[in-house]
């Protein structure tokens, strides 16, 4: 009886580890819209408000929530205090980044937003913005595609390793 329930939690151990990789996935995603949100909004404040970059940043904290919101006001203090706004950014930037579930490349395109401010004119930065939007959309559409069938595929490699290991320590 004991080997039965020893058997069945580690099956659902398992299984619990690739429902863990499929949260990750989807946290992923959701990021990447909230990123392209964030593009969005600040395509708006540049162009269409006028507003500055530190100024769109500012209005970025009081909008967006965990775990740029922080990150976006700390930006704005540092840089109306004389900071550098690549430096700032990138600085600031990479440590929120750090905990997220992102790959590489997705950090970068985030991490790279101040390299389209070197245009003066608004609407140049709003089209470098767009840009940068359409990249996120692009490894959005990626990841939806291949949601469903990678989260069947690892919470059945995950069962069935439950199940292996199980019959191995029998």
């Amino acid at each position: 009886m004991l080997q039965l329930i020893g058997c069945l939690m580690v099956m659902t151990g398992c299984t619990g580890i690739g429902a863990v990789i499929c949260q990750d996935h989807n946290r992923r995603i959701v990021l990447l819209r909230q990123i392209r949100d964030i593009f969005e909004d600040m395509k708006y404040y540049i162009s269409y408000q006028k507003a500055a970059v530190p100024e769109a940043v500012l209005r970025l904290s009081e909008k967006e929530r965990s775990p740029f919101s922080d990150t976006f006001y700390e930006i704005y203090e540092e840089t109306c205090m004389g900071g550098n706004f690549p430096d700032v950014w990138k600085s600031y930037m990479g440590k929120a980044l750090a905990g997220v579930p992102l790959c590489e490349k997705e950090k970068k395109i985030l991490l790279d937003f101040p390299s389209c401010l070197g245009y003066m004119e608004e609407g140049a930065q709003a089209a470098a913005l767009d840009e940068l939007q359409r990249e996120v959309v692009q490894r959005i559409e990626e990841l939806s595609g291949e949601q469903k069938n990678k989260n069947k595929m690892v919470i059945s490699l995950g069962l069935a390793g439950g199940v292996l290991l199980s019959i191995l320590l029998l």
